[in-house]
C-alpha cells in the first residue's frame, strides 16, 4: 500500500507527468494582484528569468512572477518550479547563518540581510516554490504565508 502511494504521489512514472505539467500562477497573493502589464514584466526582467530557470531545470516548468506594486510599499516576487529543490543545500549555498533560519508555517525562510531580501522555500516531490520580498524589512512572518498560499494554489 505505502509503495503504491509512493509510486502516485510523485515517485514514479506520475512524477514525470507531474513535473511536465504547467504552472497557473494565482492572479492574487497576499491581497496583491499579479502583475501582468507587459514594460513593467521586461522591467523586472520577469520572464527572461523564467526561461532561464527552465533551460537549467532540464526543461521543467517554471514561472516567475511580482505581486504588488512596483512603485509600492509591498511586492513579492515568486518562482515556481516542477520538481524537487533541496531547500537545506539551497540555504546552506546561500552562506545563510542558523539563527536566520526560520519554519514560518509550512514553509522554510531566510531573514533577510545586507545581501539578500527575505525568502520563503516550499517543496513537495512535484513542485518548489520560492516567494521573496522584494521590499527592505519585511520579515520571514509576512513572507512566509506568502510561500504557503502560493504552493497551496499551483500544487
Amino acid at each position: 500500500m505505502l509503495a503504491g502511494l509512493g509510486y502516485f504521489a510523485g515517485l514514479g512514472p506520475m512524477n514525470r507527468l507531474n513535473t511536465a505539467r504547467g504552472i497557473t500562477p494565482p492572479a492574487k497573493l497576499a491581497g496583491l494582484d499579479r502583475i501582468t502589464d507587459p514594460a513593467i514584466r521586461s522591467q523586472l526582467e520577469l520572464d527572461q528569468t523564467r526561461d532561464a530557470l527552465s533551460r537549467i531545470n532540464n526543461g521543467k516548468q517554471a514561472t516567475v512572477e511580482a505581486y504588488g506594486n512596483i512603485d509600492g510599499k509591498r511586492m513579492f516576487v515568486l518562482i515556481a518550479l516542477r520538481g524537487k529543490v533541496d531547500i537545506n543545500k539551497t540555504i546552506k549555498d546561500s552562506g545563510a547563518t542558523p539563527d536566520q533560519v526560520k519554519t514560518v508555517g509550512k514553509s522554510t525562510c531566510v531573514a533577510s540581510t545586507d545581501k539578500q531580501q527575505t525568502q520563503c522555500y516550499r517543496s513537495s516531490n512535484t513542485l518548489t516554490v520560492i516567494a521573496q520580498a522584494a521590499n527592505v524589512g519585511v520579515s520571514v512572518q509576512e513572507v512566509g504565508p506568502v510561500s504557503d498560499q502560493a504552493f497551496d494554489a499551483m500544487k
